[in-house]
């Protein structure tokens, strides 16, 4: 009798063990950040290309930053801040609301403002894409801070 009750008394220790590993929470992975979490944040100018050319932020003549606010889930607003070096004038100042973020493939994220692509942001990099008033195309290129 004494032999059934050391069996059994075994049984069930091993039955608790294994119960009390298949009872522990599986940690789950975080969920990632939408894609306006992602982009939001401060940007200052770094480079910018024309002309097929690229130049870093100290050999142009312009100056700047621009901010990323969240608005919904899959849209932020941006707040334009670049100006020229010598008197401070305008060159891309204004805000732009509701630009729609898409997947740009690659791990970038697209800029969209009325289905026009007007740039990306991939990793820490933003690019803009834009027309100077004499109709030459240029891109900016800023680092989030």
């Amino acid at each position: 009798m004494k032999n059934f009750f050391i069996s059994r008394r075994t049984v069930l220790l091993a039955l608790l063990t294994a119960a009390s590993f298949t009872a522990c929470k599986k940690e789950t992975e975080p969920a990632a950040p939408d894609k306006a979490t992602q982009v939001a944040g401060n940007y200052t100018y770094t480079e910018l290309t024309m002309g097929g050319k690229t130049y870093p932020a100290s050999q142009t003549n312009i100056k700047g930053s621009i901010e990323v606010t969240k608005h919904t889930a899959s849209t932020v607003n941006m707040d334009f801040n670049i100006r020229a070096k010598a008197d401070n004038s305008e060159f891309l100042v204004g805000n732009v609301g509701d630009v729609e973020l898409t997947d740009a493939g690659g791990g970038a994220i697209g800029l969209r403002v009325d289905s026009d692509e007007v740039g990306q942001v991939k990793g820490d990099k933003m690019t803009i894409k834009g027309e100077d008033e004499d109709g030459t195309a240029f891109t900016i290129i800023a680092t989030k801070n």
